[in-house]
């Protein structure tokens, strides 16, 4: 099957599906997940979806279990669909940064409003991909705790002498984290693979992170120079893009236990786990200092344990 006539058959799936979304008065609106074009199409296997449904209306299977999000696959002219419904109150609770799957606009993945008929769920849609597009240093925080985690775990590999094979895949993802970091630094949206794209903005430095990585043998002394580079890429670039973190530090001005850190960032994509390997890493630099706080497990507990805790240094001074 040719691109365009690809195209051209999802293109008439989502339609024939739109038509279906119209005539169930129980749906108010649908988010099409990434575009739909020949540029963009060759990889697509599936057409991505939001649901938004009246409060109240749900249709949970056993199969959901205790998650709170509800996904569907559905089928249109023997193409799936990948469908999430979300009530009309949790969509809110998105778009205003109030739930951990904020409506957040991702550098790789375009949102559009296809199907609507509740013109509040219309502006919401609006204002926050207007807002979203603008957050390039969020962005840029997320790609770079996502590679410090992803270093953090190829070092502990390589440091016990375990699989190599398992070493090159986490230095695989350091990469992959590199690129998606540079095309966002760059200021694009791109909708196909981030890695062919930093190639094109950054060729020296994919050709150093990436291309030799897959070229050449995995032995340890050649891995090991592998993970010093992309430490060096963060001791150039890590400190700047971990602002957000760091400003939210300085600001408090106080020691800031780890849960607190998470709970300010659930909005985003940034992760307890990531925050935390990103605080290690900003700690070995001497930019914050870790201590511990106090933590209950439960509601009813009486005895506490220590959680991290972390102050910025300029504070600690």
């Amino acid at each position: 099957m040719t691109i365009p006539d690809k195209l051209a058959r999802f293109e008439s799936a989502l339609a024939l599906f739109l038509g279906r979304v119209r005539a169930d008065k129980c749906l108010l609106a649908a988010v099409l997940v990434g575009s739909l074009s020949e540029e963009t199409i060759w990889r697509r296997d599936t057409i991505s979806l939001w649901l938004i449904e009246k409060d109240g209306v749900t249709k949970r299977l056993r199969a959901d279990g205790e998650e709170p999000r509800i996904f569907r696959t559905l089928v249109e002219e023997g193409v799936n669909l990948h469908v999430e419904l979300i009530p009309r109150s949790r969509f809110k609770r998105m778009v205003e940064g109030s739930a951990r799957t904020a409506f957040s606009y991702s550098f790789f993945a375009r949102r559009t409003l296809v199907y609507c008929v509740d013109p509040s769920l219309e502006k919401w849609f609006e204002q926050a991909d207007t807002l979203a597009r603008r957050d390039q240093e969020r962005e840029l925080c997320v790609a770079t705790t996502w590679l410090i985690h992803s270093h953090r775990h190829a070092s502990h590999l390589l440091e016990h002498k375990s699989d190599l094979g398992l070493v090159f895949e986490g230095l695989l993802c350091c990469a992959h984290c590199v690129a998606a970091a540079e095309v966002i630094a760059s200021g694009e949206v791109c909708e196909n693979l981030a890695i062919d794209r930093a190639i094109q903005l950054v060729p020296d430095l994919m050709r150093a992170l990436y291309v030799d990585l897959l070229a050449g043998a995995r032995t340890a002394p050649r891995l090991t120079k592998k993970l010093k580079a992309f430490d060096d890429y963060l001791d150039r670039h890590a400190e700047a893009r971990l602002l957000p973190v760091l400003r939210y530090l300085r600001k408090e001005g106080r020691l800031v236990p780890l849960t607190e850190l998470a709970d300010y960032f659930a909005h985003s994509q940034l992760f307890p786990w990531h925050i935390e390997s990103a605080c290690e890493w900003l700690e070995r630099k001497g930019r914050i200092e870790k201590l511990s706080a106090p933590f209950g497990l439960t509601k009813m507990s009486r005895v506490e344990v220590e959680e991290p805790a972390y102050i910025s240094q300029l504070e600690a001074e």
